[in-house]
């Protein structure tokens, strides 16, 4: 059953509804919330903050946006919000667990390659720390989850243009930071998150 069919049912007080859309998206924002916390007790209380204030945010639902995005806008708030209580970084594994490894290019079989590429791993891992929490929670959304910057935008409740405009700026502090350890390459031939995906 459609998403939008069960959150009208929800609406009208269909709690079988609801619970059917919990189980949907549960384990997907449980994920989402072990990558940016690192802690499996925190990410399981978010989970259920996230489901409790997708909830008491029923009537505020409109079809115009895709439920999966209206419900990665709570949950990365809540993200946010913890990050910040906690003044630090995201966690470093972000884009890595998200499927993205910088390392990943280099060959085990050859012994040099391979420490190399743990080097540049821990390095980009570094780097990416000292993102600011926003900027490493937009690259998650992009890179890990693969939401369109339109999705992203709505999730965050800012403008297309904006999104870009911190995707770009993250990317050259990665890029900038990475530098030394690329072997003179190019940054456009460094393995750093760009590409032509879906905008």
């Amino acid at each position: 059953m459609e998403d939008y069919i069960l959150m009208q049912r929800a609406k009208g007080g269909d709690h079988d509804a609801f619970r059917q859309l919990v189980e949907r998206y549960q384990r997907e924002i449980y994920n989402y919330f072990i990558r940016s916390t690192g802690s499996i007790e925190d990410s399981e209380d978010m989970t259920q903050h996230c489901f409790v204030n997708l909830y008491n945010s029923l009537g505020r639902y409109r079809r115009s946006a895709s439920l999966r995005t209206f419900i990665y806008r709570i949950a990365t708030n809540l993200a946010i919000s913890f990050s910040r209580k906690r003044k630090s970084s995201l966690s470093l594994d972000i884009l890595v667990e998200g499927g993205y490894d910088p390392a990943s290019q280099y060959s085990a079989d050859r012994p040099e390659e391979f420490a190399y590429a743990r080097e540049l791993r821990q390095a980009y891992l570094a780097s990416l720390a000292k993102l600011p929490a926003e900027w490493s929670m937009i690259l998650d959304l992009r890179i890990g989850k693969e939401l369109s910057y339109k999705e992203i935008a709505d999730s965050l409740g800012r403008s297309v243009s904006s999104v870009e405009s911190i995707l770009f700026r993250a990317r050259e502090k990665l890029s900038a930071e990475m530098a030394p350890f690329l072997r003179g390459e190019g940054t456009e031939n460094a393995g750093l998150p760009g590409g032509s995906r879906k905008k």
